[in-house]
C-alpha cells in the first residue's frame, strides 16, 4: 500500500505509449486533461467520467474502442483529475457542466461525436445531446446518476456547508477512497490497489475537494431525463447502489434503441468491474459509425 499519492508523471497512461495524454486550453482559459487513442480521422468517441473520477476509469476501455475503429477521447472535466478546478460554485451547475463539455468538444475540433457518460457524466452527456443533437452521433449512459436523485444527498449537503470547505482536504485519506470504491462496487471484482491510488491521486491538488463539494450543491441530481432524438441506450449494474437496476424502466422510454443492459452482479464502476461486457456493448452500439475498417493497436 502506497503512503504517498501518485505524481502526474506516474498516473495512467504512464508507460502506455498507445494512449496520449495532454492538457488543452479552452476558449474560456480553463485547462483540461484529455487522453486520446486511435486514428485522428476515425469516428470520435468521447468518454466522460462521473463525480470524483479520473480518466483511469476507462483504462480497460480506451484501447479496445480504438481498435474497433474510433478516435477515443477520455476527458477529465474541470474540477476533476488533473484539470483546472474553478473556485466559483456556479461553474458546477448542470448547465455549466454541459456547456463546459461542449467547449471541450469545440477545442478538440470535433464537429460530431459519439458520447459515453458514466454516472454524473451520463447526465451531462444526455443534457448535451438534448441541447445540440446535431453534434452527437449516439449516446450510451453507463450507471446514470442525475435523473432520480441520490440517496442521502440531503445529508451530504447538510454536512458540507460552505464553511466546511477549508476542512475538506484533511478528510480525503487513502482509506476513504478505498471505502467509497468498495461501497459502490458489486461482487464481480473488488477495487485494486491501483484503482485506489489512481482515484486518490487528484486529492493532492488545491481546489479538488472544493470542486466536488460544489457539485454536490450546484448540480441537479434529480433532473428529468431529457427527450433525446439521437440513438441511445443504457448500461446498468444489478448491484449498483447509486443507479439501481430498479430504475431501468425510466431508461426504456424516450426512444432508446434498446432496453437497458443489466450486468449481473456489477456495481457502479462497470468499466473496471465488467470491462469485456461493457466494451462489447459499446463496440456493437457504435459499429454503424466505424464501417468495416478495423484499426489494430501496435502490438496486435
Amino acid at each position: 500500500m502506497r503512503k504517498r499519492r501518485l505524481s502526474p508523471l506516474e498516473v495512467y497512461p504512464a508507460g502506455e505509449k498507445r494512449v496520449r495524454a495532454e492538457m488543452i486550453e479552452l476558449a474560456s482559459g480553463t485547462r483540461v486533461r484529455v487522453l486520446q487513442a486511435g486514428p485522428q480521422d476515425a469516428h470520435p468517441l468521447v468518454l466522460v467520467a462521473g463525480w470524483g473520477c479520473t480518466a483511469w476509469l476507462f483504462h480497460e476501455t480506451i484501447l479496445p474502442l480504438a481498435a474497433a475503429g474510433h478516435r477515443v477521447v477520455a476527458v477529465e472535466l474541470h474540477g476533476h483529475g488533473f484539470s483546472d478546478k474553478p473556485a466559483s460554485e456556479s461553474r458546477y451547475s448542470t448547465a455549466s457542466m454541459r456547456d463546459h463539455l461542449l467547449e471541450i468538444v469545440d477545442a478538440l475540433g470535433l464537429e460530431r461525436a459519439g458520447f459515453v457518460g458514466h454516472s454524473m457524466g451520463a447526465a451531462i452527456v444526455a443534457q448535451l445531446a438534448a441541447l445540440a443533437p446535431h453534434r452527437v452521433t449516439g449516446v450510451v449512459l453507463v450507471a446514470p446518476v442525475g435523473f432520480a436523485g441520490v440517496r442521502g444527498m440531503a445529508g451530504f449537503r447538510a454536512l458540507t456547508p460552505e464553511l466546511t470547505i477549508p476542512l475538506l482536504p484533511w478528510l480525503v485519506h487513502r482509506f476513504i477512497v478505498r471505502m467509497i470504491l468498495e461501497l459502490v462496487s458489486g461482487t464481480l471484482r473488488p477495487p485494486t490497489e491501483r484503482d485506489v491510488d489512481e482515484f486518490w491521486a487528484p486529492t493532492q491538488f488545491r481546489g479538488y475537494t472544493r470542486a466536488l463539494r460544489h457539485l454536490l450543491h450546484a448540480f441537479s441530481w434529480d433532473s428529468a431525463l431529457p427527450s433525446l432524438t439521437v440513438p441511445w441506450m443504457t448500461i446498468m449494474g444489478s448491484k449498483d447502489v447509486l443507479s439501481p437496476a430498479s430504475d431501468a424502466p425510466r431508461f426504456i422510454a424516450h426512444g432508446a434503441v434498446a432496453a437497458p443492459l443489466i450486468v449481473s452482479n456489477a456495481g457502479h464502476v462497470l468499466f473496471t468491474e465488467a470491462p469485456e461486457i461493457v466494451n462489447d456493448a459499446l463496440t456493437d452500439f457504435f459499429r454503424p459509425w466505424t464501417g468495416a475498417k478495423l484499426y489494430l493497436t501496435d502490438d496486435e
